[in-house]
């Protein structure tokens, strides 16, 4: 496990679990397994690793310990988050520590199941974990698993917009991992992570060098998730001329590593940069391959988004009245600063803004500013074909 979590040798590593798997003896051994098949999902074999699993499964020294059991529903609950799948985890994990869970798993049976929560969407059930374990706020000790715990802290924040929060938990994650000399991004690639908060709170230098950093580990490293991940924060991180071309080959490995989640993200900020590009007919598929993935995962959440990101680029075309209330109230005006610039009634502001909204496929001002100008864009393209022909 040392070798694999220094992110070096690769090929040796997946050897390594390959005699331990083929050993009757140490197949009995919970912790053999445990770290055998972590290893394995580090390597990026997540077949071998879901074949493992259900090989253990039948085997009654497993069926009929419960510490063994234990050990393999954490298994297969983190195999399922690596495919992108919350649903499943957040069940087993939560059936798991209801039942009671040995100490030194307790710790990464929460975080686990708080990063479920979050990949669902879930967020008030992610935080009601997080506080029924006292994890909320500062940590006065220092519980088992703290990384992952500062990691699944980190990715909440995040999903909540708390980017200031999330950026100080994945860094910290990220200075406890260096200490224990721990490089290799497969374990927790808390920077690309960190690089996404970073962006967003306008640190652009630390995002990129962060996601670059990450990018030199998991080139080393090898494993196709680690560098399609990495890919997807340098092209977020640069957004120039380069960053289509990263997002595409993340796509490819993405694809390869069964990384069923993080292929979905990647989709949709292809489509939606290359939407932003007026590239509308490549970004269409994209959010529609997104949309594909995402069904076929059974994400919810992204099934949500992409359908509305999609929407939006079928829209009817607004009405004169309707585009320019739409457009001041995207300015900021309110119904009754709009209705006295344009001699209007509130009223029949109010009722042209609700029209907006629905034609929009959208739910209020908050996203009305990158609703038209998907919307405008639509208008050019259409201007475009009509002239073309």
């Amino acid at each position: 496990m040392k070798l694999a979590t220094s992110g070096i040798r690769r090929a040796l590593v997946h050897q390594q679990v390959e005699a331990t798997l083929a050993t009757e003896d140490r197949r009995g051994n919970p912790q053999d397994m445990w770290l055998a098949i972590l290893a394995l999902l580090y390597t990026g074999d997540i077949v071998t690793a879901h074949a493992e699993c259900r090989r253990l499964a039948k085997d009654a020294r497993w069926s009929g310990s419960p510490r063994h059991r234990e050990v393999l529903t954490l298994l297969r609950a983190r195999i399922r988050l690596l495919e992108g799948d919350g649903s499943e985890p957040s069940s087993l994990l939560g059936a798991q520590l209801a039942r009671g869970l040995s100490p030194h798993l307790s710790g990464l049976a929460v975080a686990w199941l708080i990063e479920a929560h979050v990949l669902s969407g879930e967020l008030g059930h992610a935080h009601q974990v997080m506080r029924a374990h006292g994890l909320a706020g500062r940590l006065d000790t220092s519980p088992p698993d703290l990384v992952h715990i500062l990691a699944a802290r980190g990715a909440l924040e995040q999903a909540a917009g708390q980017f200031h929060h999330s950026l100080k938990d994945f860094m910290a994650c990220g200075r406890l991992l260096t200490e224990r000399k721990v490089t290799n991004p497969a374990v927790i690639p808390w920077r690309s992570r960190a690089s996404s908060a970073a962006l967003a709170t306008r640190q652009g230098d630390l995002a990129l060098a962060l996601a670059e950093e990450e990018l030199a580990a998991a080139r080393t490293w090898g494993s196709p998730r680690c560098i399609g991940l990495a890919l997807h924060a340098v092209a977020v991180a640069r957004r120039d001329d380069t960053s289509v071309a990263l997002l595409e080959e993340a796509v490819v490995l993405l694809r390869l590593a069964y990384a069923w989640g993080e292929l979905i993200q990647v989709l949709h900020d292809l489509g939606t940069l290359q939407i932003d590009r007026e590239n509308l007919s490549a970004g269409r598929s994209h959010l529609e391959t997104a949309l594909m993935v995402a069904r076929e995962s059974g994400n919810r959440l992204w099934q949500h988004t992409l359908k509305s990101a999609l929407a939006r680029l079928d829209v009817p075309n607004l009405t004169g009245q309707e585009l320019h209330i739409s457009q001041l109230a995207s300015a900021g005006y309110s119904n009754r600063q709009i209705a006295e610039t344009l001699f209007l009634a509130t009223r029949t502001v109010e009722f042209h803004l609700s029209s907006v909204y629905r034609k929009l496929a959208i739910s209020g001002r908050s996203e009305l500013h990158s609703a038209l100008h998907t919307q405008r864009l639509s208008s050019l393209r259409g201007d475009h074909c009509s002239s073309a022909v």
